[in-house]
């Protein structure tokens, strides 16, 4: 027990360092553009090839785990934070974009062996609660990066970056010391660890629903991010007033993250991650309805805390599923999934905009949950049906013998 914490300590320090260096660079990466004189269309652009660089590298990553899983981790740390400190030195639109691109590539091999020793250590009993405490580590990361970042750009541009990629670098040395011999079990082949070992079925359902809700939560994440600010000031609020809202939202991601993932451990991942679904639905829509009162802070303190804790739960549901040997390529293909969410969600959320307008946004957003809630009730219907079929198989043969 005593190692498993340290290794989970390990992790969100290591974590939490390298998200502190994505919360500083992704944003100061578009100021930068911006002053080079670059288009909005290029800015976004420039931040779709880092998500597409996350998604193409997690369908090799799972591989290069089995013989290279400590130097995945560090060399990938190591490469962010070379990009994040030589991104202001580039001065030219193929040098940004090539550095964004392999920025995503590196992420996916620090991040998906990360995820999947946190989902390997984790006992059944406190596995959601493990991943809150990771969780909680990237939003904090990130969130510190954004508030350091910001007010040092003006001051020294350049500076700011080297900041960044410093402390990134830090973290790769944490990964590099404290990463433990015993995470071998799980980079192993798929099989390699299951013989002679009891392990739990991969449900199809149980699969497509986590999928589902790491699509979703990236889905979200994009189209917000990129819409939410433009939105409130349209309805007429102040940069303080939508700095303060947009404030509110991510206090819930970071606030929250512990105490759904403990509530998680002990009614159920399943049934929780469902209620945040649900709950994240009623959100947007008070966004949506409730603008000009201070229901509409209450409603973006819950979309972030629902929003924020749909991809923990999501991996700690995926790993009650999934046999340990399997794990490094279901989290990989899980953090695809939120790539290609994170990839589609402002594209979508454009359109529906046009056509319909800004509010249009929020009931799009509850249109794609309400997909994966479905999803998600049929997933419970089938195992309640099985439960119904098991417990008839097991009093037959009572039946037979009276």
């Amino acid at each position: 027990m005593r190692n498993s914490r340290f290794t989970l300590f390990v992790l969100c320090l290591a974590s939490g360092g390298w998200a502190f260096g994505f919360g500083l660079g992704a944003p100061l990466a578009s100021l930068w553009l911006c002053s080079a004189g670059q288009s909005a269309r290029l800015i976004g652009l420039n931040t779709s090839l880092y998500y597409l660089g996350v998604a193409l590298a997690s369908f090799i990553v799972p591989r290069l785990m089995r013989r290279y899983c400590r130097l995945c981790v560090v060399g990938g740390i190591v490469a962010d934070a070379l990009v994040t400190a030589l991104f202001p030195w580039m001065d030219n639109v193929l040098a940004w974009s090539m550095l964004r691109l392999v920025g995503g590539i590196a992420t996916a091999l620090s991040i998906i062996p990360m995820e999947t020793l946190v989902n390997h250590n984790a006992p059944p009993e406190r596995r959601a609660r493990d991943f809150g405490f990771y969780a909680f580590s990237v939003a904090l990361g990130i969130a510190v990066g954004s508030l350091v970042g910001l007010p040092l750009y003006p001051l020294a541009p350049r500076g700011a970056f080297a900041l960044g990629g410093l402390v990134t670098l830090a973290s790769a040395l944490v990964a590099w010391l404290g990463w433990p011999d015993s995470a071998s079990g799980a980079c192993q082949r798929p099989g390699e660890s299951n013989r002679g070992v009891n392990t739990p079925r991969s449900s199809g359902q149980v699969i497509t629903f986590s999928y589902g809700t790491a699509w979703v939560q990236g889905f979200l994440e994009g189209g917000l991010i990129t819409f939410l600010s433009i939105y409130l000031l349209l309805r007429g609020y102040t940069e303080g007033q939508v700095s303060f809202l947009v404030g509110g939202l991510f206090a819930g991601v970071i606030l929250c993250q512990v105490p759904l993932a403990w509530l998680a451990d002990r009614l159920g991942r399943w049934r929780v991650l469902i209620a945040c679904h649900l709950l994240l639905m009623t959100a947007l829509l008070g966004v949506r309805l409730c603008p000009g009162t201070p229901l509409l802070a209450v409603s973006l303190f819950l979309v972030g805390t629902c929003c924020g804790a749909l991809y923990p739960l999501g991996l700690a549901l995926l790993g009650e599923r999934v046999p340990p040997a399997e794990l490094a390529r279901a989290n990989a293909y899980y953090l695809a999934s939120n790539c290609a969410g994170s990839l589609c969600g402002p594209a979508l959320l454009g359109l529906v905009i046009d056509w319909f307008g800004q509010p249009s946004q929020f009931l799009a957003g509850t249109l794609a949950v309400a997909v994966v809630v479905g999803v998600g009730a049929a997933f419970s219907r089938q195992s309640g049906a099985r439960g119904r079929c098991n417990t008839e198989a097991e009093k037959m043969p009572r039946r037979i013998a009276a």
